[in-house]
């Protein structure tokens, strides 16, 4: 049993769309059209599957590309790589769902009943076996380079496990995902509003190359990036290599304009948008396939990251993306999406 890294996925890439008026900004029509815009950006490269809850398929399917393959299944919000499956790979080959307690961030929202259910229903319209474990864990908190060796944030998965030690934690990852040895992060950046995932500081390009975060100048955050950036490159695989490191910019906290969040509802319970820092990162990247989709917040610096990867990967197709309206409700490319096994493939 092995944890499948991204690009050895089959299958064809997950989105779901967004339609909380609590949480995305006039009731989610700004990060529809982005979604959109994504979708036309990477269809032609490589498949994609837009997945629609139930009672927003009517609406949805009107605003979509008629080319646009969907899925209807229920989900609270619109985070396939948190509440869906981790994909393993048996010795023989079979492809195998784990699905993990889901607590909507630490109660970033109230209800995520349909958040909590949406891994086993996703494996089981695919008809691929499910294991469900009760420990909190988010697919944005790990990163694996397919052969044994896997990045977690050790910041969120202690603040949603507390009761467990380190050691403990490991062990509920690695033995239900075949994973030989983790690396930890003990740093989140303050406007991670996940808590700390490692999606947003570091990411696997392929088995081996790491990309990580790095802010250009010296601030705040500074010391505690340049110290992790210092601890990766000492990190090696299980066959003992070190791995190549990409640097990208990692942008300042960016302070939101409240006027923008005038349009999201307030609802008691509900974490509120306008008020605290946002991240943008561009290790929030999708690798699947032979492409690299890089997001874009619309910074000076969106241009250095995509820049920085087609040097590193001259062989990958690198697509730069808006992500701004992704990043205002707290994620990035990598957080709206999931890549799916072969067996989706059959839903195109």
């Amino acid at each position: 049993m092995s944890l499948i890294a991204d690009w050895r996925l089959a299958g064809p890439l997950l989105s779901l769309w967004p339609f909380r008026d609590d949480v995305w900004r006039e009731q989610g029509k700004p990060a529809q059209r982005q979604l959109i815009a994504f979708w036309e950006m990477l269809s032609p490269h490589y498949p994609m599957l837009i997945g629609v809850h139930p009672e927003q398929f009517t609406s949805a399917r009107k605003k979509l590309p008629h080319a646009v393959k969907t899925l209807t299944l229920p989900y609270n919000d619109a985070w396939p790589r948190d509440i869906g499956p981790l994909w393993c790979q048996t010795e023989n080959g079979q492809v195998t769902a784990h699905s993990f307690a889901f607590s909507a961030w630490h109660g970033l929202y109230p209800n995520c009943e349909d958040d909590q259910a949406f891994a086993a229903k996703l494996a089981g319209r695919l008809q691929v076996p499910c294991a469900t474990h009760n420990f909190v864990f988010e697919g944005g908190a790990i990163a694996t380079d397919g052969q044994g060796t896997a990045v977690v944030h050790g910041v969120s998965v202690a603040r949603n496990n507390s009761y467990l030690s380190r050691v403990q934690q490991g062990q509920q990852i690695s033995q239900p995902l075949g994973i030989d040895q983790i690396y930890w992060l003990d740093f989140a950046n303050p406007a991670d509003e996940t808590g700390g995932h490692t999606d947003n500081q570091v990411q696997f390009l392929n088995e081996d190359t790491l990309v990580v975060s790095m802010p250009s100048a010296p601030g705040e955050l500074f010391d505690a990036y340049q110290r992790q950036l210092e601890q990766i490159r000492e990190w090696r695989n299980t066959q003992g290599r070190t791995y190549n490191v990409v640097v990208l910019p990692q942008p300042a906290p960016i302070v939101p304009d409240i006027n923008e969040f005038t349009s999201v509802r307030r609802v008691h319970g509900v974490f509120e948008r306008g008020k605290a820092p946002m991240l943008a990162s561009y290790v929030n990247f999708v690798r699947v396939g032979d492409c690299v989709v890089v997001p874009q917040f619309r910074l000076d610096s969106d241009y250095e990251a995509v820049r920085t990867l087609q040097v590193a990967a001259p062989k990958l197709q690198i697509i730069a993306a808006p992500a701004d309206e992704f990043m205002k409700a707290g994620g990035a490319l990598h957080c709206m999406t999931l890549p799916l096994p072969a067996a989706a493939n059959n839903l195109l």
